[in-house]
């Protein structure tokens, strides 16, 4: 947990950031991100290739990891609008199910368009963190790619990219 603080951290850093630089300009900020956020989980499902059980390809665990990396930044994100702090994951969706607990995710995320609330944002994150464990995927690896990802906007924010 306290590795997610100290992602979040800098995350809220480069938000203040990014959010000086285009919020202001940008109508429907936070409902562009939800989609953003639906339209980043939908590529990281596809890298997963977990419903595809007609390929015979392995996911490549380079591209999943950085589409997780987005989907959490993105929540992340929202945790800094509606000025949340990160103290502990909440309860996740009951199911072991892989294919049941990604249809939960995108049915939260779809009611964020709708409903902006603390709650589901949370739930969203603990639901992510969850579908990772479900996947087997490794945490070290997770926060490795969310700092990278993190240089990454960085880099950006002081370009003119």
């Amino acid at each position: 947990m306290e590795t997610l603080k100290k992602i979040y951290k800098r995350n809220k850093e480069l938000d203040h950031i990014f959010m000086e630089k285009y919020e202001k300009k940008e109508p429907m900020y936070f409902e562009k991100n939800c989609i953003e956020f639906l339209v980043e989980f939908g590529e990281f499902v596809n890298e997963t290739k977990c419903f595809k059980y007609w390929s015979i390809k392995k996911p490549k665990m380079d591209d999943v990891y950085e589409e997780f990396a987005d989907c959490i930044t993105m929540i992340l994100t929202m945790y800094y609008v509606l000025d949340l702090e990160i103290d502990e994951l909440t309860e996740h969706h009951k199911s072991d199910n892989v294919l049941e607990v990604i249809n939960y995710i995108y049915s939260q995320g779809s009611k964020l368009m709708n409903k902006i609330n603390e709650d589901l944002v949370k739930d969203l994150l603990s639901n992510l963190f969850y579908l990772a464990e479900l996947l087997n995927l490794d945490k070290e690896e997770i926060y490795k790619t969310l700092t990278y990802k993190q240089d990454k906007v960085e880099e950006r924010l002081n370009s003119d990219y």
